[in-house]
């Protein structure tokens, strides 16, 4: 499904481009995107926090492929909450910078709003850094709106040397 037109193309569009679920496979690829936002990982990093993160309800990772190499991508998850009807957050989206204005962006954006409407999400969010402004222009330029502003607080949690990834809590009486 489209949802909008791509206003920012500059460079020739990205041929023979192929969005699709990411696998394992893809981790060197991925792992290579990372320093594009700020987090360097390793192809081992991305393996461990894909698994994790699949095995959790409501998760999805997409790639942007082209001619055989990772050119971006996107993670989408649900958030349920019991205060309104949730919505669907973009935690990641990144193109890799010798690709940008080529569509690949806009390509990826869309197969996470397909994503989140095929699963009866009303409203999309993300997040973007206050530094990241041609992204926020990138955001803007396709109807997304800048929401309140706030603070994120975080806690750095003490870990148990032997759990390397947050598990899955099992429901009572499985």
């Amino acid at each position: 499904m489209t949802f909008f037109n791509d206003p920012d193309l500059a460079g020739p569009p990205a041929s023979a481009l192929r969005v699709r679920a990411m696998n394992a496979a893809d981790s060197a690829g991925v792992a290579a995107l990372m320093p594009h936002l700020g987090y360097p990982s390793t192809e081992a990093d991305i393996v461990a926090r894909l698994q994790a993160l699949l095995a959790w309800p409501d998760n999805a990772v997409f790639v942007a492929e082209q001619e055989e190499k990772i050119a971006g991508l996107c993670q989408i998850h649900g958030v349920r909450l019991i205060a309104s009807n949730g919505y669907a957050e973009i935690a990641t989206l990144v193109v890799h910078s010798d690709c940008h204005r080529r569509g690949i962006g806009t390509r990826l954006l869309e197969q996470a709003l397909s994503w989140a409407q095929d699963r009866r999400y009303e409203r999309v969010r993300l997040r973007s850094g206050v530094q990241r402004e041609p992204a926020h222009r990138f955001y803007e330029n396709r109807g997304f709106l800048r929401q309140r502003a706030s603070y994120a607080f975080e806690l750095t949690l003490p870990q148990n040397e032997s759990a390397s990834l947050p598990v899955m809590p099992r429901a009572s009486g499985a």
